[in-house]
């Protein structure tokens, strides 16, 4: 009898183990990554030495180690042609590099994303260009939570106090000025996006991601102050045939090669995070 019973936990275990085999295997597809490109490498440690806008020497690489500025931008415009640009950036303004973006199309090179990859690098220099590399050493996030409605906004910053009329009536004729501030970069995003042909839940998601990690967490700073990154899935299911060469990149906050956010962050998710300086708001 209780061999008969063994033998019926042993195949009830089975059965689990086979179904959550079968489970995963008719998932999605875990994205497959490039070899790293020796030479690539090369361009990304002079590039990543690099300050500004220029060729890397002895190349015909363009290297854009910079913020998104107009000044640095421009000056990406007026270089010659070349094989391919790098571009690590801190980001800048939404408005701002919807310009570089432009300047990007009209260039018309391979982009290979490296270093850091913050605010609207990722958000609007890689889900507008065509022909997209993505290097090991590259960390791409998102900057705030972008998407938010004017009453989740407004309740946000005033622990989930819903507005009143003339709150409503007030955002919605322009005179919320911090809020029409804050519907600038989300309209921004959206017309970006929509004008690149990329679905608007490339920010979306990672939005939801980071408002539910951040109502987890149970301390709120501001909006602005949450970082949310975005990792190979992601890349692949909203960009997809652009994406011409990927390597394995920093997927998570405790990833072993986030070795330099790691150090000024505090992580409230896998992929979530708010800068220290910010986080003293919930000590």
């Amino acid at each position: 009898m209780a061999s008969f019973k063994l033998r019926s936990i042993a195949l009830s275990i089975s059965a689990v183990c086979i179904s959550l085999v079968a489970n995963a295997q008719s998932g999605p597809e875990a994205p497959a990554f490039d070899e790293n490109d020796a030479a690539l490498d090369k361009l990304v440690e002079a590039c990543l030495g690099m300050d500004g806008v220029g060729f890397i020497e002895g190349s015909e690489t363009i290297c854009y180690n910079a913020a998104i500025f107009p000044a640095e931008f421009l000056a990406l415009a007026e270089l010659p042609p070349a094989d391919q640009i790098i571009i690590s950036s801190p980001g800048g303004n939404v408005a701002t590099a919807r310009i570089m973006s432009r300047i990007l199309d009209e260039r018309g090179e391979p982009v290979t994303i490296a270093g850091q990859c913050m605010s609207a690098c990722a958000m609007v220099l890689v889900p507008g260009v065509d022909d997209l590399r993505i290097d090991n050493t590259a960390h791409i996030s998102v900057h705030g939570m972008v998407m938010l409605s004017f009453p989740a906004w407004y309740g946000w910053q005033r622990n989930g106090e819903e507005p009143g009329q003339t709150d409503l009536m007030t955002a919605a004729m322009g005179y919320n000025f911090p809020y029409t501030m804050y519907r600038s970069g989300k309209d921004h995003m959206t017309a970006h996006l929509e004008g690149q042909n990329v679905d608007r839940d490339y920010i979306q998601t990672v939005h939801d991601r980071m408002y539910e990690d951040a109502r987890a967490h149970g301390c709120r700073v501001d909006p602005d102050e949450y970082w949310g990154m975005i990792d190979a899935g992601h890349l692949k299911k909203y960009l997809g045939d652009r994406i011409t060469h990927m390597e394995r990149f920093i997927q998570s906050w405790d990833d072993p090669a986030n070795n330099i956010y790691k150090d000024i962050t505090t992580p409230i998710g896998s992929q979530t995070y708010i800068f220290d300086s910010d986080y003293t708001a919930c000590e």
